[in-house]
């Protein structure tokens, strides 16, 4: 027995000590790989970084450092999962000061200004008082537009380091912006010493604020002799070429021509440059220039994403129907397929082709499926080519599966009123409140079309008096319930309640119609012209308006 003891304890010991070996081993193996991150880091290498960085994770997740390092790679980047990675490392290191810092800027790049604004909340007081918090709290401030306390955090910010260029390069451009001459022009000073400076990134980006400025203030030819000084920085962008074109084409002269030309070579094999180009292009120059440029790619790339769909664009603006129709037959736009189904469906209503526009509808609304993107890009497109019809049936789409999207519903509600269609707005109101069931305002719209339509499924009068005693003193809840009363002949008891309302409540044209046909029936015949007569001057539906003719 002792001997099978010894035995079994020194396999144990000898498991141990190789669990001990391979911890020791995985350990160094992380070590190494996070200075080759480090090092790849500090050379922009960020394939090499990020490769390094996911191998460091499969060995530890809980590594702080790489997960931080992955998200100033997403970040520099322009990746969309910086915000990830900054709640990661939060998580992993709570009571880090920079992390919740790197958080909140990362929450504000997507417009989350609750979370950056918690996240912001979190950090000590005495951590407060640095450049960094300064500066982002500064970036909350102009997000909420408040340019005062944003312009108190960046000058704090600048104070607190003034070697950092970034809250002086904030300050300065926030103050570009005043109303107050006196900081315009001193931020104008900061700008030019900057833009001047070593720092090539503040460099371009003073630059381009100057530029912009020059361009604004219509000092056009200060502002394309900053516009040539920021496109020969390596680090310009594309936008600085469109910033460039609308300074010489509001110059004129052969030097736009060239510079249109110059940028359509350079946005030619980068798909977000030709649809950044192409946009700008039709809204300023003309469509049909813009479709001449785009007939000269390559035919494969006529075929496929962004060209494709912008020659379709062009098309539309241009009512060139039959190439419009020609093009697409021979297309496949992959995931986007149900643009180009809808763009069918357009070129088929220009040739007047009813059941063709129908069929390929049809198959937009098939292949788009219920994605909420996919939704609310066709309904621009409806919304755009003034189809109003197949608006409405995108909403009616959207509000069944998305709810909460409260657009949605009340465009919808408004596209059902002004078409004077009762019956579809109770059915909205009915769809609302089984999502909703507490709702007293969709419960009152509820009742009401339900009375209008004299729709006793619904139970309209126990509706009516509920939403009522919900909330007795809203003049929307009480009209709608003094309403139920007079169609089961209580008048009486309804101008009880339109009296504890004052003339102006009254005189409401959503209300005034219901008070004055209560006032007839109450034997206040002299009184009740007034109020039908406002009500008729707003939009009714129709059983209001025959409701109320019959009391004229």
């Amino acid at each position: 027995m002792k001997k099978l003891f010894l035995i079994v304890l020194g396999c144990t010991v000898a498991l141990l000590v190789g669990y001990a070996g391979y911890l020791s081993y995985s350990k160094a193996k992380e070590t190494r790989l996070m200075g080759m991150a480090r090092g790849f880091a500090a050379q922009s290498d960020t394939r090499n970084t990020v490769l390094s960085l996911s191998k460091v994770l499969r060995i530890d997740p809980h590594n702080v450092e790489a997960v931080r390092l992955m998200g100033d790679m997403a970040e520099a980047n322009h990746q969309g999962d910086v915000l990830a990675w900054r709640k990661r490392a939060v998580q992993l290191a709570p009571h880090s000061q920079t992390d919740l810092i790197a958080l909140a800027s990362a929450a504000l790049t997507v417009h989350d200004f609750a979370l950056a604004t918690n996240a912001l909340g979190q950090v000590t007081p005495a951590y407060q008082n640095t450049a960094l918090y300064q500066n982002a709290a500064g970036a909350l401030a102009i997000a909420e537009r408040d340019p005062i306390m944003a312009e108190k955090y960046f000058r704090q910010a600048s104070s607190l380091d003034p070697e950092n260029m970034v809250p002086q390069l904030n300050y300065a451009v926030l103050r570009l912006h005043s109303t107050n001459l006196v900081s315009v022009a001193e931020a104008r000073v900061a700008l030019t010493k900057i833009a001047d400076g070593t720092n090539q990134a503040f460099r371009s980006q003073a630059l381009r604020e100057l530029t912009g400025d020059a361009f604004i203030h219509g000092q056009l030819n200060a502002a394309q002799r900053l516009a040539q000084r920021l496109l020969a920085e390596t680090n310009s962008v594309f936008a600085d070429r469109i910033l460039q074109l609308q300074i010489l084409q509001r110059i004129g002269g052969a030097d736009f021509a060239s510079a249109l030309k110059a940028s359509q070579a350079a946005a030619a094999n980068v798909p977000g440059q030709i649809f950044t180009l192409a946009h700008w292009e039709i809204k300023n120059v003309s469509p049909a220039e813009t479709l001449d440029w785009l007939k000269n790619f390559p035919p494969a790339q006529q075929t496929n994403q962004p060209v494709a769909m912008l020659a379709a664009e062009c098309r539309v603006l241009t009512g060139d129907w039959a190439g419009l129709d020609k093009t697409l037959k021979h297309q496949y736009w992959g995931k986007l397929d149900f643009i180009r189904h809808a763009f069918a469906a357009r070129a088929a209503s220009g040739l007047q082709l009813s059941d063709g526009k129908d069929a390929e509808w049809g198959k937009t609304l098939e292949t788009a499926g219920t994605g909420m993107d996919n939704l609310t890009a066709l309904f621009s497109l409806a919304r755009q080519w003034n189809w109003p019809n197949q608006e409405e049936q995108l909403l009616w789409i959207i509000v069944r599966h998305y709810p909460n999207e409260k657009w949605a519903a009340q465009a919808l509600a408004e596209s059902l009123m002004s078409g004077g269609n009762t019956q579809s707005l109770m059915q909205l109101c009915s769809l609302q409140l089984s999502h909703n069931p507490t709702n007293i305002q969709t419960m009152n719209n509820l009742a009401m079309t339900a009375l209008l339509l004299n729709a006793q499924e619904k139970n309209p009068y126990h509706l009516a008096q509920e939403v009522y005693q919900a909330q007795p003193t809203n003049i929307s809840c009480a009209s709608t319930y003094a309403f139920a009363l007079y169609l089961q002949h209580k008048s009486p008891a309804a101008l009880k309640v339109f009296e504890q309302f004052n003339r102006q409540q009254l005189e409401d044209p959503s209300i005034a119609g219901y008070y004055g046909i209560v006032l007839q029936a109450t034997g206040h015949a002299a009184q009740a012209p007034k109020y039908l007569k406002i009500a008729s001057q707003s939009h009714l539906l129709p059983e209001e308006k025959k409701l109320f003719a019959g009391f004229r």
